[in-house]
């Protein structure tokens, strides 16, 4: 065992980490952290230039870099990592039979900042900032490198300290950052803040620069007892990588109101079998867990159609392949999802980030292709299992789940301000993929979930693949059961299915609680539902089974 604390000299533990992994290389493979406090700087990491899925790229400050390492373990006992500045903790590439236990992660910087109102006086709104700020020349500055308020702007969320959420049916307010005052170690903004039912706020300033963990093109993960307490961006990301066990997985709040500034826990790509057992998941501005695939477009360069290539269809998904000769692509109408072609990959030849070339075994591509068709890689469709798991993001949906051969969902709790299950597939913004042939989600608590209901879809849990078309005779998701769960909730529909070949809601309990009413939509959506629709609302549906009793009395 290779223990980090033969190797440090001073504060700094990043420089301790590279030769504490060889050490450990040439010995029984298990880099040991004890108990304690560590604190990481830049000096001493690695820098290399990544992709993240759904997080943005750009060159990372990395602490702890695995790459290529198999049958290698990270083993803390209550070790605690906090990052000063913007550091990638640590980023796994290319490993086998990895596992990283027994440590919490936190930042010094907030890249969501608690924020205070304490007056408004003259058309300016003065906040109390927690964490480290200065205003410079009009702007606020956080962190002070290149990177800090990279968009230029400041998005509060009004927030209850009392529930520790959002507030129900409150706007987000968003602020250029400019023109910013300073005085008395009050900060002045544009007053954007008249009517708000609470003086608590959480302020999002940053880009998704620095997830807390990531692992990419890696297979049998194991991912146990780990905290993360802060992240610009998500807590946990797994992308293109096969076989991944989550277990004991806490992304909470620690001494800020949020955690991660996005999703908790986001799964891309990957291929096997997919476990997240008994996690808590909160306090994150996005979805507490989004496992999904990746549909790329499908376009010929040349006249005669001599080079094919997959380009990527949103920008956070460029740099991500998980492509492999010998896979299958599937075509789909980019209108209605119905699949109309299967080509073999026989070569890939990657070129930039945004797309790869590739040939098929297949001579020219089929009748009906479309410049721009989207497809997606058949052996990523992977299964999921999610148990004993609590979601309470302060913005987003619970889980959200897409491109799966099944996904299983049992003993969960889940309070979100949108859907508490939000099963999709969108191949026109970030073109996550795709269908899922056999889903059960059983014995679920959904507390309240899609309380906000200001999103596209607007019951607690919702099946709404994002097509166009419903087309005859076609089916986008196959057959999903939901049986004996627990809906508690104001007077509003609770399940919706679209496009599903068998839907089947039955079993479930209904109990009324009028903490959240219903909150009109403030824009026009994709929703098929309104206050009173039935509680299990089908739209293009074959095989229904529905046999709910709706809220007593």
């Amino acid at each position: 065992m290779s223990c980090i604390t033969d190797f440090l000299n001073g504060e700094n533990a990043s420089t301790a980490i590279s030769p504490a992994i060889k050490a450990a290389l040439q010995s029984d493979r298990i880099l040991y952290f004890p108990a304690g406090v560590y604190h990481f700087y830049p000096e001493g990491c690695i820098q290399r230039y990544c992709f993240f899925s759904n997080n943005d790229e750009g060159v990372k400050t990395i602490a702890i870099l695995l790459d290529g390492v198999d049958d290698f373990t990270v083993r803390g006992d209550n070790a605690k990592f906090i990052f000063h500045g913007r550091i990638s903790p640590l980023c796994a590439f290319n490993c086998r039979n990895l596992t990283v236990e027994g440590i919490a992660v936190d930042f010094e910087d907030s890249f969501v900042s608690d924020a205070d109102l304490v007056t408004r006086q003259d058309g300016v709104a003065w906040f109390k900032f927690a964490g480290k700020h200065q205003v410079v020349d009009g702007k606020m500055v956080f962190t002070g490198d290149f990177y800090d308020n990279f968009n230029g702007r400041l998005n509060f969320f009004c927030y209850d300290c009392g529930k520790e959420e959002l507030v129900w049916n409150q706007r987000a307010v968003t602020i250029q950052n400019r023109n910013i005052q300073f005085k008395d170690g009050l900060v002045g903004i544009e007053d954007k803040f008249e009517n708000f039912p609470s003086p608590a706020f959480v302020v999002k300033h940053e880009i998704r620069l620095c997830p807390g963990m990531v692992f990419d093109n890696c297979r049998d993960i194991t991912v146990h007892q780990v905290t993360i307490y802060h992240a610009a961006g998500m807590g946990v990301l797994i992308q293109n990588s096969e076989n991944c066990l989550v277990e004991k997985l806490a992304v909470v709040p620690g001494s800020r109101r949020t955690s991660a500034s996005d999703d908790a826990l986001h799964i891309t790509d990957c291929r096997g079998k997919l476990q997240i057992r008994d996690c808590e998941l909160a306090g994150t501005l996005d979805d507490s867990i989004n496992v999904h695939g990746v549909f790329r477009k499908l376009k010929c360069r040349t006249i005669g159609n001599l080079m094919y290539y997959l380009e990527a269809g949103h920008f956070q998904q460029q740099g991500v392949f998980n492509i492999r000769p010998g896979d299958t692509l599937e075509l789909l109408s980019r209108h209605s999802g119905k699949p109309y072609a299967r080509l073999k990959l026989a070569g890939i030849s990657p070129c930039n980030k945004a797309f790869t070339i590739v040939t098929f075994e297949e001579d020219g591509l089929p009748p009906g292709f479309v410049q721009g068709d989207p497809g997606w890689i058949l052996e990523t469709q992977a299964e999921l299992e999610v148990t004993g798991t609590v979601c309470r993001p302060l913005n987003g949906r619970g889980i959200l789940a897409s491109g799966l051969k099944t996904l299983h969902i049992s003993g969960c709790e889940l309070h979100s301000s949108g859907s508490g299950v939000f099963i999709s597939g969108d191949h026109g913004f970030w073109y996550e993929s795709g269908p899922v042939h056999h889903a059960v989600i059983e014995n679920n608590i959904f507390d309240n979930c899609n309380y906000k209901a200001n999103t596209a879809t607007r019951e607690p849990l919702a099946v709404f693949p994002e097509l166009d078309v419903l087309e005859d005779d076609f089916y986008y998701h196959g057959t999903i059961e939901v049986k004996n769960n627990t809906f508690i909730s104001s007077p509003r529909p609770q399940v919706s299915m679209m496009s599903v070949r068998n839907a089947v809601v039955t079993g479930n309990t209904f109990r009324l609680d009028n903490t959240y009413g219903f909150a009109p939509a403030a824009y026009s959506g994709y929703y098929f539902t309104d206050l009173n629709s039935p509680m299990a609302a089908f739209l293009h549906c074959e095989n229904i089974v529905d046999d709910n009793p709706g809220f007593p009395g």
